[in-house]
């Protein structure tokens, strides 16, 4: 009996938005693989691609003006509600502007015949159901980018909302990271909130007037507490249930307080992102101690439970004047092929048995542009990235090398380029080898310009400080620095660390470098790099520096 390969899901808007009117999509038992859509090439004439940027987004749409505009209006607009509970500089920052695809509902769209051959072919397989998902977010690590699908019968940009997980995803990309505490307290209140009302609306803390079930609420040490402690609470699901509510209630109560608990609250946060939050620094910003906090949140429990706050946003900024233009041949071909691109890894990692027809899919896409003579650094990028997502690492350097050449805004192609220079350099070389500066350099020179962009990488500064310790000189007081600041960046990165610590111990700097391992301690690392950092420890332990 052959089963439904595509399930058509009907919404007003994609992951990031939620809106209001959004049809029910269909359901069927069991979890299915979601795909990513794939827009082939349309015979539609009146429906041209248009194109605008605004509020650090640019936009592609095959919708109407008027609701292209309705939509853009929408997405700054609802931003702005999030910036009014979470400050700007707790949200992931990216030099790349997010990418938003828009499709009308109501145009025809097909599926490649490729994708459908793979997808009914696989049906064979035991029980797995596929549905292509129009309306998806798929992210790289410095950029993200969606495609909405719109039915423009019911859609109202006063309807939409910015959904929990995409808050989530804008909070978990910040650097410094923000603690679990944070992100899991600031996403379990805007799952309750209502952001189409005016002002905010947050309702009543679920369950927590249940005489048969009381709530109870972990005392501050436990809630700032570190990986390592929190460890061993997925084994205790009533600790866990404390866990969730005081980090909920923590934040609910500084929202609803007023504007100088918020602000002390959100300087909490920036020492938390930094390091372990102690009982001194916290009674330096609040004025009280970890006893009255939990006393004020338990006082404020039950009138969380039992009435819905509001929150009066203000006056917010007015909303940008943005140009809705007909999107050129070479911006329909960057975003659709960005897009494209993001998809490969997703199904990689889903269903690899029909990657291939996603990957040729984007070369033809990009190559379009290319083989018109556009040479936009940001397309070279794409391009390059999109080779290296395909498994094709020598085809990538071509396009890469001009790209960083030009000054594309993508850290990623940076730190791409910079890897394949450094493995060019290693081929066929003793690990023991160290180079000449004028070898390394190269290598080096990408990753110093990469970790100035938005967001910088944990594998650029990984990746910059394994060059260093290959390399016969030492680091100047400038390099140093920036080899430091991965360390201030990434705390809670044990790959970071110890190929810092490593720079560190071989240049004399063995107090430093214990220091650097000591504060990434607790948290987890695959066992390559357990056994490496065990490894340099004993090293630095029988040190003469050390005694």
């Amino acid at each position: 009996m052959s089963r439904p390969w595509f399930t058509c899901l009907i919404v007003s808007a994609f992951g990031g938005l939620s809106g209001a009117a959004a049809a029910e999509a269909p359901r069927s038992a069991g979890p299915a693989i979601e795909l990513p859509p794939m827009m082939v090439e349309e015979t539609v004439a009146s429906a041209p691609w248009l194109h605008t940027s605004a509020g650090g987004a640019e936009f592609l749409s095959r919708c109407s003006s008027s609701t292209t505009r309705d939509f853009v209006s929408a997405w700054v607009a609802k931003m702005q509600l999030v910036r009014v509970l979470v400050p700007e500089e707790f949200l992931a920052r990216t030099d790349a502007p997010t990418l938003i695809v828009l499709y009308s509902q109501g145009l025809e769209q097909t599926v490649s015949a490729e994708i459908q051959r793979e997808l009914q072919s696989d049906q064979k397989r035991d029980g797995d159901r596929v549905n292509i998902a129009p309306n998806m977010r798929l992210a790289d690590r410095d950029m993200h980018a969606s495609i909405v699908y719109i039915d423009e019968t019911q859609f109202s940009g006063a309807g939409l909302s910015i959904s929990p997980g995409h808050v989530h995803f804008m909070l978990r990309g910040r650097v410094p990271e923000l603690p679990a505490w944070l992100l899991d307290g600031v996403v379990s209140v805007w799952q309750g909130a209502d952001f189409v009302l005016d002002p905010i609306t947050l309702r009543p803390f679920p369950g927590a007037t249940d005489p048969a079930r009381p709530r109870a609420l972990l005392p501050a040490a436990e809630l700032f507490a570190g990986a390592a402690a929190r460890a061993g609470e997925n084994r205790h699901p009533r600790h866990l249930e404390a866990r969730h509510a005081t980090q909920e209630i923590f934040f609910r109560w500084a929202a609803v307080s007023g504007p100088a608990t918020r602000a002390a609250f959100w300087k909490v946060a920036a020492l938390s992102a930094e390091g372990p939050v102690t009982e001194e620094a916290f009674e330096g910003v609040f004025g009280f101690d970890f006893a009255e906090l939990r006393d004020r949140l338990s006082d404020y429990l039950p009138k969380a439970a039992g009435e819905t706050a509001f929150i009066r946003p203000g006056t917010l900024p007015p909303l940008p004047d943005f140009e809705l233009e007909r999107a050129t041949p070479g911006q329909v071909a960057r975003i659709r092929g960005e897009w494209e691109r993001l998809a490969i890894g997703h199904v990689k990692r889903r269903l690899p048995q029909v990657a291939e027809p996603y990957i040729a899919q984007a070369r033809r896409t990009l190559r379009r542009a290319y083989d018109a003579g556009d040479r936009d650094p940001r397309l070279l990028a794409t391009m390059g990235l999109c080779e290296i997502d395909a498994g094709n690492d020598a085809g990538a350097r071509p396009y890469l090398e001009p790209a960083v050449a030009g000054g594309v805004a993508r850290p990623r192609a940076y730190h791409e380029l910079a890897r394949l220079r450094f493995a060019e350099l290693r081929r066929d070389a003793p690990e023991s080898k160290l180079f000449p500066f004028a070898e390394i350099a190269p290598v080096l020179q990408p990753l110093q310009r990469g970790i100035t962009q938005s967001p910088p990488l944990p594998e650029s500064f990984q990746l910059l400080a394994e060059a260093w310790a290959r390399c016969e000189i030492s680091p100047t007081a400038n390099e140093f620095a920036e080899l430091r600041l991965g360390t201030r960046l990434f705390p809670r990165r044990p790959p970071v660390a110890h190929a810092v610590a490593v720079v560190l111990a071989r240049h004399g700097h063995h107090a430093e470098a214990t220091a650097v391992l000591d504060a990434c301690a607790g948290h987890s690392a695959d066992d390559a790099t357990e056994a490496a950092i065990a490894r340099l420890r004993v090293e630095l332990s029988r040190s003469p520096a050390s005694r």
